[in-house]
């Protein structure tokens, strides 16, 4: 392991102990479950983690959270009043820890290494889904409006939709809101009770409505080895990763090996 994943992993098993004192559940994801099927642990390129929180369980994660709860991390949260330029909450190394061990910062608040998304229910139907997925991509793109000038931003979007943002700035929409009245309108879509739900996801991620999945694909979870612990994965890890990273993903490795650090980005 590098010196940032071994921090990234002293921080997610801090993170467990305090989650499971309040019976608050999460799923590895991402990159963070392809690493663990095809490395055990890991993905020797990578630099942060991603967790998703059922949404139940991240109403309680972001009380809990809002206090001092380690000595070496803690969690940003634009609930929380901080700038962080992101609807999910980030955990970072707190300055002391950072400076201590020589890590660099990769935003403005410090160094984020673990994104925490919600595990939202969507809606079942094909058309419905369609609805959800435009109304969500409108709001992300005109939150992410401010993101374009703020130096050191963890930036997830794709060139493409970089170039959008930009264009949707030039017209000036964004004066008739703040960036956190666009994350309340999110938020408030994601949180919508849409009935008996057969489907999940994390459309909040990176891959967008690539992370959306019949709720059986996450299931209950499946614990797996991760380094020299145990997390938990979806249920239908197969499934899971083919859909987000293509049917050869256990043979082949990516062409793009994406950073956090600004200094290994590829532009």
């Amino acid at each position: 392991m590098t010196s940032i994943q071994k921090i990234e992993l002293m921080a997610l098993k801090e993170f467990r102990e305090v989650a499971h004192e309040h019976n608050i559940s999460f799923f590895l994801r991402g990159g963070s479950v392809m690493g663990a099927v095809k490395y055990g642990g890991f993905i020797p390129w990578d630099d942060d983690m991603d967790i998703a929180v059922p949404r139940d369980d991240y109403e309680k994660l972001l009380k809990v959270f809002s206090e001092e709860w380690s000595q070496n991390f803690w969690i940003a949260s634009y609930t929380y009043g901080d700038q962080i330029h992101a609807y999910f909450p980030r955990l970072l190394i707190k300055e002391d820890l950072r400076i201590k061990e020589g890590l660099p910062k990769n935003n403005h608040l410090g160094f984020s290494i673990i994104d925490i998304l919600p595990l939202d229910n969507v809606p079942n139907t094909w058309i419905g889904r369609k609805i959800f997925k435009y109304r969500v991509g409108i709001l992300r793109a005109l939150g992410a409006v401010w993101t374009v000038d703020i130096k050191d931003t963890i930036m997830i979007h794709s060139s493409f939709r970089q170039r959008a943002i930009k264009m949707i700035k030039w017209t000036g929409i964004q004066k008739f809101y703040t960036q956190n009245q666009v994350y309340d309108k999110l938020d408030k879509i994601y949180r919508k009770n849409w009935g008996r739900t057969a489907w999940k996801g994390t459309i909040t991620g990176s891959l967008f409505d690539k992370e959306l999945f019949p709720q059986k694909v996450w299931g209950k979870g499946k614990v797996v080895n991760f380094e020299d612990t145990q997390f938990r994965i979806p249920e239908q890890y197969d499934k899971y990763l083919k859909q987000l990273y293509g049917n050869n993903y256990a043979s082949e490795e990516p062409a793009y090996k994406k950073s956090h650090l600004k200094d290994k980005r590829i532009q």
